[in-house]
């Protein structure tokens, strides 16, 4: 239950150390606050109560905490308080061990400690809920030795050996627990060991306590010295059969999340009667071993002959072979092995038959190595993991690992590198967990480093993360290292697997359909779709769904894909790597051709055809050009990073091609601009490393677009001109012509109407000597908008008749549409609103047709202003209100500026003279911030009406003025406009 904050926590927490009893609320508040409560302490206790409550209440119990004249009261049912089970087993565990019933005592002991998840209380609370926790957490201790000498007193001391080195890690100078390892590795024949041990502790004991050991543990250290026969203990091997084995490793004190696959894992185990036998698979450093000995411990109960545990060693070079595996189990039972794996197995199931024993069968290799452990008894059962899914073992249920939810993987760093670290830096804790891909292995080891190096923040080891060249590198620490982990998995693979793992790695790519990986091995669909499902096999690889094309799409865990770009590098020539990836660009490319062709943009290509393209199957070109945008959708961050991944291979010539053509077919319509500056951005810096002229000049001319969609008018001017210098020189018309196109556009935007129909004069006549109709249709269009904003409504409505004419003949349904709105401001500005709301409808309709939010957005508010100048005011705020929030939500400032206008318009129409001031304020800002005083001066003009209505002459009077000055200088005809309104 998320209970929130640490007050809410630790105030339950001080209720249930007293459950069912009335507890103070002085009590209460010392609990809270310590010795120095607030003044209103009482208040804001009975808001936490409150709090709790209601906690409660949404997971349907209703009576939990009760008010009382003194305090309050927790109810809790017998048998289900944590702490009140761990006191009552620990009693009884006491008692069977004081009656020499060892076995019972055993099995008690690890019932009372599995009740543990980590420190009494968690940390919560001051004042005596740190001295109970002290108490309880000591109690543990207490318990740990007991358990200790009841295991001692079954001969059990192998077995205990790595749970005692635990305890003795943790517990560096705790004497006693100190000497009981040393015994247990003296009593196995380690007596070198033995005595490590007990150097080690001296030094803690003197550098932590400035003490020397006590007289217990130097008489332990002595009589191992004279290798005193005493220390063997008594010698009593248990009879035949009587063996309860009991092999289970410690649970994992941090263990965190995975609770439905627990709840699983413990429902079948312990479902009854007949053998379950469950499968725990994932990738590897996923936590499977972890989760197996978890639920293990929870169910240990349901298995009272025993638990059996054995490493299989299934990811190393040399996995253990059956009959292997059941001499040592039947050794470890007191049995003398057979000869034959046969005989073994009949031996195994028949000393198991009518018993109740849990398997544990740890790194499971494949389905042949497991089935002759597999008892034949109903009563047991049996819990594998394995990095293989083991599909083929009869009757087994598996449970699959993905990695941790980004919660449960916080919460996984905060217990192993302290919480108070984890709380004081929380976007620097949420980067590692990103940078470790929720991966359970890889955040421990993060979380140990951390805890290993105090000094560090933990925004420092973000920042060493961050590096992907040398993230691997960071995840290591001790014997853990998850480049070590995803090695298993890819030693184990055959060579056909290795080498389809490294051309991905070549590549980078976060997701792929299966013809991207068929081009990078050069195979057929089938043999690639083979090769794809034996790395999701290996846990190599994930299926991360279908795609908006009907394509099954795969992904690379992001520190596997690191791996494979590692192994990509160290093992496969350069050459092979360059040919694999020029290999996907050019289908790539190829698509985004043949996407364009079938439905052009309207925008200027600069471009005629791509030499590099190469054509993809029949059947993917045929799903791809069904629809475009959800291939794109799917596929826009890979074409980014392929665009980046060929500049930095210094394949200038596709790097270029690849990000043209994003601009022509998809940037320029859905406003990318993000991802439209990091292609320019990579492969215009490859253009000039390498010389690359005309490369360079096409990018600075798309650049300059990308500005000019941004609205940094002055920068698009700056990049036009610089790509303009260099298309003359190269004798390049066709950039030549588009960077005229492009001043042209700009300086429209900013007024600059003479220069804007210089530039598009120019363009025009290079396009007409091409015979590109696509862009000499742009042109006219732009021209005949410049043509409107002087007042010469004869050449503009001729050139826009002619840019229609023109998109039509060409199927360009988006330069079509273009022109359609165009033509509606046409007939707008001349005061024919009928022919505006025509021509606006048809353009509404074309680009609700293609999806084009963003042109949709444009045409519904010149429908809009329509609608207003026809005095139609009912139907138009709604429209208008949701044409401003697509235009803040794809980062278009113009468009919200403009929008905001309109507003300002209607407001002014329906007497909201106050709303009307507001926004066309805000829409004043705007335009200041993008330094465009044309548009400055439209909605001074506006503003200048407003205040006009409001009787505010001089105000209205000053303002007029100031726009028609602009209008003036900038030669509209609004000039005139206005002049008629000043008067």
């Amino acid at each position: 239950m998320p209970l929130g904050a640490r007050k809410p926590q630790a105030l339950l927490a001080a209720l249930l150390m007293d459950d069912n009893r009335v507890v103070p609320s002085d009590r209460l508040v010392e609990a809270l606050w310590g010795e120095d409560p607030p003044g209103t302490a009482r208040a804001i206790l009975h808001t936490y109560v409150s709090v709790l409550r209601r906690l409660f209440q949404d997971f349907g119990e209703e009576e939990v905490i009760v008010s009382h004249p003194a305090g309050y009261t927790v109810l809790v049912p017998a048998g289900s308080l944590d702490r009140r089970e761990f006191e009552r087993l620990a009693a009884e565990g006491r008692q069977a061990a004081a009656a020499e019933r060892h076995h019972e005592a055993v099995e008690t002991f690890r019932a009372a400690l599995a009740l543990w998840r980590g420190p009494a209380l968690g940390g919560v609370g001051d004042s005596f809920l740190k001295a109970e926790a002290a108490r309880l957490d000591e109690l543990r201790l207490t318990i740990s030795e007991q358990l200790i000498g009841a295991e001692f007193a079954l001969g059990r001391h192998a077995q205990v050996l790595g749970e005692l080195t635990a305890l003795v890690s943790r517990h560096p100078t705790h004497e006693r627990l100190r000497g009981d390892l040393m015994i247990a590795l003296y009593r196995v024949g380690r007596q070198s060991d033995a005595l490590a041990v007990y150097r080690q502790g001296r030094q803690a004991l003197v550098e932590e306590l400035g003490v020397e050991p006590g007289p217990e543990l130097r008489a332990v250290h002595e009589a191992i010295l004279k290798s005193n026969a005493a220390l063997l203990g008594p010698v009593s091997p248990p009879k035949r059969h009587s063996l309860v084995p009991a092999q289970m490793p410690p649970a994992t004190i941090d263990f965190t999340g995975r609770a439905p696959e627990t709840d699983a894992l413990t429902t079948l185990l312990a479902a009854g009667s007949s053998m379950p036998v469950c499968v725990v698979s994932g990738p590897g450093g996923s936590g499977k071993s972890s989760l197996a000995v978890h639920a293990a411990h929870r169910v240990a109960g349901h298995y009272p002959d025993g638990q059996l545990y054995i490493e299989l060693l299934g990811t190393s070079e040399a996995p253990l072979a059956p009959g292997e595996v059941l001499g040592r189990i039947l050794r470890q039972l007191g049995e003398v092995p057979p000869d034959s794996t046969e005989d073994r197995t009949a031996h195994y199931r028949s000393m198991l038959a009518r018993r109740r024993v849990l398997v544990v069968l740890d790194d499971a290799a494949t389905e042949s190595q497991v089935r002759p452990l597999l008892p034949g008894s109903a009563g047991c059962g049996v819990l594998i993991t394995s990095r293989n899914r083991l599909a083929a073992l009869s009757g087994a249920a598996l449970v699959e690992l993905d990695v941790l939810a980004r919660e449960e993987a916080v919460e996984l760093l905060s217990r192993i590198a302290g919480p108070a670290r984890i709380e004081a830096e929380p976007e620097a804790a949420a980067r590692i967990v990103e940078q470790c891909g929720h991966l359970p292995l890889a955040i421990r080891i993060a979380g140990a480093r951390l805890a290993a190096r105090r000094r560090w923040s933990v925004a420092f080891l973000a920042g060493r993360l961050a590096d992907e060249r040398h993230r691997l590198d960071e995840l290591a620490v001790g014997d853990q290292e998850v480049r070590a982990s995803i090695m298993l998995s890819y030693r184990m693979l055959h060579e056909r697997g290795k080498r389809t793992l490294r051309c991905l790695g070549s590549l980078g790519l976060p997701d792929f359909p299966v013809w991207i990986a068929a081009a990078l091995i050069e195979a057929g669909h089938d043999e690639a779709e083979r090769m794809l499902e034996q790395l999701v096999d290996a846990q190599l690889v994930e299926v991360e769904g279908v795609d908006g094309v009907g394509h099954v799409r795969y992904r690379l865990h992001e520190l596997v894909r690191l791996f494979a770009g590692e192994r990509t590098e160290a093992e496969e020539p350069l050459e092979a790597r360059t040919a694999a990836v020029t290999r996907v660009l050019s289908r790539w490319l190829w698509l985004l051709g043949q996407i364009t062709d079938a439905a052009p943009s309207g925008a200027i290509s600069l471009h005629v055809a791509y030499p590099a393209a190469a054509a993809v199957d029949p059947p993917v070109a045929r799903a791809v050009l069904a629809d475009p945008h959800a291939w794109f959708e799917a596929e826009q961050d890979a074409l980014v990073k392929g665009v980046e991944l060929a500049a930095a291979l210094d394949l200038d010539e596709i790097a270029v091609a690849l990000a043209s053509a994003l601009c022509g077919s998809v940037f320029v319509t859905d406003n990318l601009f993000e991802a439209w500056n990091r292609t320019h951005s990579a492969a215009l810096a490859v253009a000039r490393r390498v010389g690359n002229a005309r490369g360079e000049a096409t990018l600075l001319a798309e650049m300059g677009q990308l500005r000019y969609e941004q609205d940094r008018f002055a920068e698009a001017r700056e990049f036009f001109s610089q790509a303009l210098t260099i298309f003359r020189i190269a004798g390049e018309i066709r950039g030549e012509a588009a960077s005229l196109a492009g001043l042209g556009a700009a300086c429209r935007e900013q007024g600059y109407l003479p220069e804007a129909l210089h530039f598009l004069s120019g363009a025009e006549e290079l396009w007409l000597k091409i015979g590109d109709e696509a862009a000499t249709a742009n042109v006219k269009r732009l021209a005949g908008t410049v043509h409107l904003e002087r007042g010469d409504y004869q050449a503009s409505w001729s050139d826009l008749g002619e840019a229609l004419w023109l998109y039509r003949k060409i199927s360009s349904r988006r330069g079509e549409g273009m022109t359609l709105r165009s033509m509606a401001l046409y007939h707008c500005a001349r005061g024919e609103l009928e022919s505006a709301e025509d021509a606006g409808n048809q353009a509404l309709k074309i680009f609700r047709e293609m999806g084009h939010e963003l042109m949709e957005a444009y045409c519904l508010r010149t429908w809009s202003k329509t609608q207003i100048r026809m005095g139609r005011l009912g139907e138009v705020r709604r429209p208008l209100e949701e044409v401003l929030n697509t235009c803040r939500e794809l980062g278009d400032r113009w468009g919200e500026a403009i929008t905001l206008r309109v507003l300002g318009e209607l407001d002014l129409a329906e007497g909201r003279l106050g709303d009307a001031r507001e926004h066309i304020r805000r829409s004043l800002r705007i335009w200041d911030e993008l330094d465009l005083p044309l548009w400055r001066a439209r909605a001074l003009r506006d503003l200048g009406r407003v205040h006009e209505a409001l009787s505010d002459t001089g105000k209205a009077r000053t303002i007029l003025a100031e726009a028609l000055e602009i209008f003036r200088s900038y030669g509209s005809r609004e000039y005139e406009e206005l002049s008629e309104d000043a008067r």
